[in-house]
This record gives C-alpha cells, structure tokens and sequence, in this order.
C-alpha cells in the first residue's frame, strides 16, 4: 500500500528534493488531484516571491566593522569575536525569520514580481490553508467575536464572519493574509466530509462600482467573487460549481443582512 502524500512531500516535491522513486508517486498525485495541484501552486509561487526579496538582501556583504570585530588576532578581540559570532547568527536568523513571517504566513502572493489578480490570490490563500492540517488559521471559531474584532482593527472597517451552518459549513477560523499592497481577510470553513471554503476579503480601492458574481477556475480551485461598497469578497473552493455558486449568494445576502443590522455593527 503507497505511503499517503503528506505536506513535507509536496513541499520537498516543489524544491526538487525527493528521490526519483517518490518524486514520480507525488507528481502523479498533482497530476490527478485539482487540490494538490493548487496546493502546489501556491507553494511555487511562495518560493518566487521570497528569493525576490531574499535574495538581494542575503547577497549583500557582511559589515567590515564585524568582520574585523569576529576576526582580529587580538586576545580581546578574538573573545569579543567569539562571543558575537553567536549574536550575528541568531540576528541574521531573526531577520530572515521576519521576513518569512511576513511573506510565507502573511501570504505576499506575488509571482516573479507581477501582482496577480485578486481572484487568483484568493485562489492561492484558500489552496495554501484548506490543506493545512495543523495550523489553516490564526483565531480559531471558538473566538469568534475576538477573531472578527481583531481583523476588522487591522483592515480598517467592520467585518463579518456569515452562518454557514444550514449549508453544512461551519467556521473554522481565520486569519490575516497579506495581498500585493493591501491586507486582507480569510474566513475557513469545514463540512462533515472534511471539505473547506474559505471566503477571503479585502478593501479594493482599484473598483469604484459594484459588479455581479464572477467565475474563475485557478488551478484546480473554483472561485466566484464580487465587489460590493469597494469591498473585493470571493468565496473558493474544490466544490461543484453550482454547489459553490448557490452558498455566494448565501453568503451575499447574509453580509448585507449582518451591514444593514445595528446590532452587529
């Protein structure tokens, strides 16, 4: 019986680090499966961004009043440099950590440089985190209150998190993403069949008008969205299309009812 594919594969799969034997058995999976093929994805288009930004920054030279500091033959100076070779090392890893922190888990998705479309980020966010096991969100549903207070404080106007549950859905969670230059939100939500959409939401100055429901396919990922009031929402999913279509509109109408309610205000 095959060894099922697990995130550490698809990840070593993306950098070219498997052996050939189980390189073939996870490529086979991404080719059959739209989910694995997305999660894929937006792993590759992680990795773009962040040699893009890594890269100039890691190349540039080490201060010559360090190298001096961690290299003199001077008794003193070869103490101070033993002890600031460790200091060094534990900066540059925090440095490089922020910077993970803020595209990897901030969710910068931005290909080779070129800002991708609003439907496609929120493609790439739900397939990054719906397959997500272990942490697909930073405030789980328990709190919700606090979870929809805190992202309606950082995007700057007031958020709701809509009742799935009649549907079969209920919240997961959710957390903060980052888009091409504005922040945005993303709300899980899970069924009995372990099946997750997520609705993700951003403040879309670009857009001055309403639109009705669109429809994109993103590798493997459906996804229908909308502005309303120069707000971008769009609900993803692996979900039928008319499936997915019929809880958009739920979903719609529900955050016009939730704006239009004093006392969710």
């Amino acid at each position: 019986m095959s060894v099922p594919v697990s995130d550490d594969d698809l990840n070593a799969y993306v950098d070219g680090q498997l052996p050939p034997e189980r390189a073939a058995r996870v490529a086979a999976v991404v080719e059959g499966d739209p989910a694995f093929a997305a999660r894929a994805a937006a792993i590759r288009a992680h990795n773009a961004q962040l040699r893009n930004a890594l890269d100039p920054w890691l190349s540039e030279p080490l201060p010559r009043e360090l190298i001096g500091a961690a290299t003199s033959s001077k008794s003193h100076r070869r103490g101070l440099g033993r002890r600031l070779l460790p200091v060094l090392a534990t900066a540059a890893s925090l440095c490089i950590g922020v910077a993970i922190g803020w595209l990897v888990r901030g969710e910068v998705l931005q290909q080779a440089g070129t800002p991708v479309t609003f439907q496609r980020q929120a493609a790439l966010t739900h397939a990054l985190y719906a397959t997500d096991a272990n942490r697909p969100v930073e405030i789980w549903a328990n709190e919700e209150e606090r979870l929809v207070r805190w992202l309606s404080k950082r995007l700057s106007f007031q958020l709701h998190a809509p009742s799935l549950n009649d549907v079969g859905f209920a919240l997961v969670g959710g957390r903060l993403v980052a888009g091409n230059e504005k922040p945005g939100a993303l709300f899980m939500y899970e069924n009995a069949d372990k099946q997750r959409i997520s609705l993700f939401v951003r403040k879309d100055g670009e857009h001055s008008r309403e639109t009705g429901f669109r429809y994109a396919l993103e590798d493997g990922v459906g996804v229908f969205y909308w502005i309303d009031d120069n707000c971008g929402y769009a609900l993803s999913g692996n979900l039928d299309r008319t499936q997915l279509l019929s809880i958009a509109h739920l979903v719609y109408g529900r955050l016009a009812a939730l704006e239009s309610s004093p006392s969710k205000q």
